[in-house]
């Protein structure tokens, strides 16, 4: 069972999931932008990581170019935002506006909550984020866009990284050429 990590983001949450996903599983990381030359076929999943800027996915555009290469594979994307997890209509929205429905069927979704650091975001952004915090309904997010928060932890994982072992254990079962201990358990890390 051979599965790659590819991911694209802005300010180093993305990397940092990508980074600890391919610590545990063992699977090579790519940034996306680095993906030239390489046959996605060779592989039986994917583990797809993208930030959210303005509502669009830093992958959106490369999803789309590259739906004939998902055919057949079995497709885990990882959603990093700071949408909170009860604003369940943004969630949905982000993933309507932003994954094309061709593979959705064959897609697991996870959200994992980002950071936002002040200090690192550019001038642009840093506006872009005051203007939101101002048009923010709920107090507490208002701040946390004003003030920055950081809420990238590792058990963020371990819904998706029990969706991934739980397909390649699946999968083991019934594929003859899987190799056993290809894959460590978060607690082994």
């Amino acid at each position: 069972m051979k599965g790659l990590i590819i991911y694209k983001g802005k300010y180093g949450a993305t990397r940092q999931y990508a980074e600890w996903l391919g610590s545990t599983l063992q699977l090579p990381v790519v940034m996306a932008d680095h993906l030239e030359g390489v046959e996605l076929s060779q592989y039986d999943y994917l583990v797809i990581g993208s930030s959210v800027y303005v509502g669009k996915l830093q992958l959106r555009d490369w999803l789309k170019r590259n739906i004939s290469q998902f055919k057949g594979k079995k497709l885990f994307l990882f959603i990093v935002c700071g949408t909170s997890p009860d604003q369940k209509e943004t969630l949905d929205y982000i993933s309507r506006h932003n994954i094309p429905s061709v593979i959705i069927g064959q897609s697991n979704v996870f959200f994992l909550r980002g950071r936002v650091n002040r200090k690192e975001l550019t001038w642009m952004d840093r506006m872009a984020l005051n203007i939101a915090a101002k048009f923010a309904k709920n107090p507490a997010e208002k701040i946390r866009m004003k003030e920055g928060y950081d809420e990238v932890i590792r058990e963020n994982l371990d819904p998706l990284m029990n969706a991934i072992l739980s397909f390649i254990s699946g999968r083991n079962q019934h594929d003859t050429e899987a190799r056993p201990g290809n894959v460590k358990s978060m607690t082994q890390v």
